[in-house]
């Protein structure tokens, strides 16, 4: 498979990209689920997550009262079982590097082949704050809660939340945040090019160009996900020996939210909407 030979993040074009992850996608047989709902708690526990970790790098305490929450609808069935699966590729991955990033990623694709784009992504955000969401709670309630201390123990917190973890590893917590936020940022982006989806080039002839944009735009967030939980592994494990370089990724995947922002300005454009956002 091509797939396995060595690759270069930085020289692999978007077309070589799109026929690596179209040969995984089945185009019948979608599965579905609330996405719309999934992406409303993802929102939630990363924007609060993300907050805990902000306000710990600047020694402040986290006042999560004043976090902007998405309302939630009720009766949602949340993919648990598929999550499980993914947080599966993403534990343990404790050896850095680009080639074991993009394999993983490939193997992501196929355990979702039978998804939509969108949901691809989401899926794998989603599976990843299961995580980081609780990681950065317990952090936050272990000193006042015996099983919520226990569950820290057993996570390893308290290797990246006490004052000497933080002075030290302040910077990969600041890197990793901050790429998150740009993943949700893209994943966020495309829902909002999705739902432009059922409109014809006719009333807005740049979608197809944009809609184009999208499966490479899901291939980055995904595998910044990835390399984040690879970091995080190798910060828990006190694994001193490896590093996990975020730049390529981060350089990338804010290329791919400027890109996918312009085309969505140019879509609204079109609409003849009102735009209230700048161009990332």
């Amino acid at each position: 498979m091509e797939g396995t030979k060595h690759v270069g993040l930085l020289t692999m074009s978007d077309n070589k990209i799109m026929e690596l992850i179209y040969a995984t996608h089945a185009v019948h047989g979608v599965e579905k689920f609330d996405v719309d709902s999934l992406l409303l708690h993802v929102q939630n526990i990363l924007n609060g997550a993300t907050q805990i970790v902000d306000n710990a790098i600047q020694g402040w305490d986290a006042n999560l009262e004043y976090i902007d929450e998405k309302e939630l609808k009720s009766g949602f069935s949340s993919p648990f079982c598929t999550l499980k699966q993914i947080t599966c590729e993403l534990s343990c991955k404790a050896v850095p590097g680009e080639e074991i990033a993009h394999q993983t990623t490939l193997s992501i694709f196929n355990k979702l082949s039978s998804y939509s784009w969108d949901a691809k992504a989401l899926l794998v955000l989603a599976a990843f704050a299961l995580e980081y969401g609780e990681f950065w709670l317990l952090s936050e309630i272990s000193q006042s809660d015996q099983l919520a201390k226990s569950l820290a123990i057993l996570k390893q917190v308290s290797v990246l939340r006490n004052p000497s973890a933080l002075l030290k590893h302040g910077k990969d917590l600041f890197e990793i945040n901050g790429l998150i936020k740009v993943a949700l940022q893209v994943i966020e982006c495309i829902f909002e090019l999705e739902k432009l989806s059922d409109l014809s080039p006719k009333e807005v002839p740049a979608l197809s160009l944009a809609k184009h944009r999208i499966p490479a735009g899901v291939y980055w967030a995904i595998i910044a996900v990835i390399a984040c939980a690879t970091k995080i592994n190798l910060l828990t494990s006190n694994n001193e020996g490896h590093e996990q370089d975020l730049s390529i990724y981060a350089y990338r995947l804010h290329y791919v939210l400027n890109d996918l922002n312009r085309q969505l300005v140019i879509c609204k454009k079109q609409l003849g909407y009102q735009l209230s956002f700048p161009l990332g």
